[in-house]
């Protein structure tokens, strides 16, 4: 029986119990080293607002050379169930063809659809969908590949000593072709906390607002060639800022071209920046205002391989009125397999941080420390996540038992990110 490892972590892989029921032809193992075939199931956002999957069966020991790669995609509102449905289809029909030297090739039936071509496991009772995969024109598109969203959220909280609101909304709208990508979005997030310390002392009240507009223009020059311009507007209390915008034109080089960036992207790009601000304080700079100049450089390595993935940026950014004015910023993460069983995974970032402009000359009351409604001023900036994870016992994984996976008790938790 063929032995089956899905490295699939992303979109629509949450229930893995689901293609191990969907699929009991094969051999479920639990690591690549175990297996004579290794499907890796890679995911990015497509124009529309849904996810391209792409699927690259890596075959192993008998099958060594013999890969092939299969995509399918989803539409924007695509549920849980209808992505794993779609990555369930390309998985069948990609597996027909390790199949059909083995006993499973008597549970094979092939269906062919007026649109396209699909497969099936016949005892599973399911069909790829035909025809999803076929790209669209304008012509066929009464929205002419315009997405819009609209999304939000609030909050409330207390306890009888404390008591807090956070409301969030966004929007956005994008058109995404071969040729041109134009995304805008806008944020709005405004969280209050209040705090009765002791009764006969006045509340402290907590209040942090933010609101941003981002927009990006890219034009495709070449198959590694890319040429853009993002603009941000936007206020923020945290950074003294009554309002704020910028216009950043630049390029991007791809050192590998773009139609690989499923699985690995090697980027470097280059941005010239006119940022202004209309400041709520006076800054340390003795500035209520200003429009500088600065220059960015990012350098970016993201790789989806079956060894594991890797994702590494490298940003510097100075201002061009001051050499002493600059910031350079790594972010990074890791996840690989040492050996069998043993995964490791190393994330986080580190900044040098010498260009906040911002800070009011007043500085930040405690008040403002404690509950970090303002910046403080700072040399660096970072964070850090190291893990491993082991796994041993029986290669096979097969069996789906859901019985009392359901969670119990009268705990309800909310966890919001406003970031």
């Amino acid at each position: 029986m063929l032995k089956l490892f899905l490295d699939c972590q992303g979109a629509g892989c949450e229930d893995l119990d689901f293609f191990r029921s969907e699929v009991p032809v094969v051999n479920w193992v639990r690591d690549r080293e175990d297996s004579d075939l290794h499907v890796l199931v890679t995911d990015q956002p497509t124009g529309g607002g849904g996810r391209l999957f792409t699927l690259a069966f890596i075959g192993r020991g008998e099958f060594e050379g013999e890969d092939q790669e299969l995509s399918t995609s989803t539409v924007a509102d695509a549920t849980d169930d209808e992505q794993r449905t779609a990555i369930l289809g390309r998985l069948k029909l990609g597996l027909v063809q390790y199949l059909v030297g083995t006993p499973a090739a008597d549970q094979i039936e092939v269906v062919l659809g007026t649109q396209g071509v699909g497969a099936e496991l016949a005892e599973q009772g399911g069909r790829a969908t035909p025809g999803e995969d076929q790209v669209a024109s304008p012509g066929d598109d009464p929205w002419n590949f315009w997405v819009f969203r609209l999304g939000g959220n609030g909050i409330l909280n207390g306890e009888s000593r404390i008591k807090g609101s956070n409301l969030i909304a966004n929007l956005s709208a994008n058109r995404t072709t071969d040729a041109w990508k134009f995304d805008i979005s806008g944020l709005f997030s405004r969280s209050k906390s209040e705090f009765t310390v002791n009764p006969d002392l006045p509340q402290v009240v907590s209040v942090i607002e933010d609101w941003r507009l981002s927009s990006i223009l890219v034009r495709s020059l070449t198959p590694k060639w890319s040429l853009g311009v993002r603009t941000i507007s936007g206020r923020s209390t945290r950074l003294n800022e009554d309002f704020r915008w910028s216009i950043s034109p630049g390029v991007e080089y791809n050192l590998v071209p773009y139609s690989e960036s499923t699985r690995r992207l090697f980027t470097l790009q280059a941005l010239l920046n006119v940022r202004h601000w209309d400041y709520a304080e006076e800054t340390v700079y003795f500035e209520t205002e200003e429009t500088r100049l600065a220059a960015s450089l990012t350098a970016a390595v993201n790789q989806v391989q079956p060894w594991g993935r890797m994702q590494l940026s490298l940003t510097g950014s100075q201002y061009l009125h001051d050499a002493d004015l600059y910031r350079v910023a790594l972010n990074g993460s890791v996840s690989f397999r040492l050996f069998r069983g043993f995964s490791v995974n190393v994330g986080g970032f580190y900044a040098w941080v010498r260009d906040q402009l911002f800070l009011p000359t007043g500085g930040a009351s405690p008040e403002d420390v404690l509950l970090r409604q303002r910046q403080l001023q700072t040399n660096f900036n970072y964070a850090t996540v190291i893990g491993f994870s082991y796994q041993f016992g029986s290669i096979f994984n097969n069996v789906v038992n859901p019985r009392f996976g359901g969670g119990g008790g009268d705990r309800i938790e909310i966890n919001i990110r406003g970031d």
